[in-house]
């Protein structure tokens, strides 16, 4: 089992009830990463719906999470043949952090798209470079959850987030996976995809610095079973404005399918160190 399998496993407390140990080597900073924590959300959802996947999920972010013990409640919405939609809400100490609403239901691996839009341009894997300006706080000490997860991205992204490009779109292309040293992928590929399209730094980081940008509301869509393997993305950003901006990441699997779609509303902080 990977250390991601067993950092998001819950066990059964009750009717629609769960517990879960947040680990703490998913905290950038004193928080716990938005999408690790959809994730173990997830694994509650899929525990009370006959469906395998989650295929749209809206979670919105009330508070920040430590890592320890946490709880997760869930009310099952609808149970359908085709549809069940699941409420979920995580708690520690008693207080709501992250309230979701999951839809489940059963893709076909084997689907083949009635059209679907080519993903981006990119190079091989081996010709990404690895860079994440969230390695190190203002302090120096080093960010567990950027050990968690290999992120690579293409010359062109690697020289905005680095602050080297006079190009300061707010767009972002390369791979992402779970960490090697942690056991690789996931036993599941599906259930990596909440982490995934929340894994990446935030897209503003080109317009500045690394900065803290808490997740306000996020939504992703499963469009694809994906297959095992490091997934491309595109993180982008269409508007940063009074202190708010929009991030949009796309994932495609090795075999180039697009497989998830996030959106998400967040806020703007100050970069680090001022």
């Amino acid at each position: 089992m990977t250390r991601f399998d067993s950092a998001t496993e819950v066990a059964p407390a009750g009717a629609g009830r769960y517990t879960a140990r947040l680990d703490a080597g998913y905290l950038i900073g004193a928080a716990m990463n938005g999408g690790y924590l959809m994730a173990v959300m997830q694994r509650a959802a899929l525990a009370e719906s006959p469906h395998p996947h989650a295929v749209s999920s809206s979670f919105h972010f009330l508070r920040p999470a430590g890592d320890g013990p946490a709880e997760v409640e869930t009310t099952v919405l609808k149970s359908g043949r085709t549809v069940t939609t699941v409420q979920t809400v995580i708690r520690q100490n008693d207080t709501p952090l992250v309230t979701g609403v999951i839809a489940t239901g059963a893709l076909d691996p084997a689907a083949v798209p009635a059209f679907a839009a080519p993903a981006p341009a990119m190079p091989s894997i081996g010709e990404c470079r690895r860079f994440d300006p969230r390695a190190e706080s203002s302090s120096g000490a080093p960010q567990g959850f950027t050990e968690r997860i290999d992120t690579s991205f293409t010359p062109e992204s690697w020289a905005r987030l680095r602050g080297e490009s006079a190009d300061r779109i707010p767009e972002l292309l390369g791979y992402v996976d779970l960490s090697e040293a942690d056991g690789g992928p996931a036993d599941d590929p599906a259930l990596f995809l909440p982490l995934a399209v929340d894994a990446l730094p935030p897209v503003v980081t080109v317009l500045d610095s690394w900065r803290w940008a808490p997740t306000v509301e996020l939504t992703w869509h499963m469009r694809a079973v994906p297959e095992p393997g490091p997934l491309a993305f595109r993180s982008r950003a269409d508007a940063v404005s009074d202190g708010w901006f929009d991030e949009n990441v796309d994932l495609w699997d090795v075999k180039g399918r697009l497989v998830a779609q996030s959106r998400q509303m967040a806020r703007s902080g100050r970069p680090r160190g001022r």
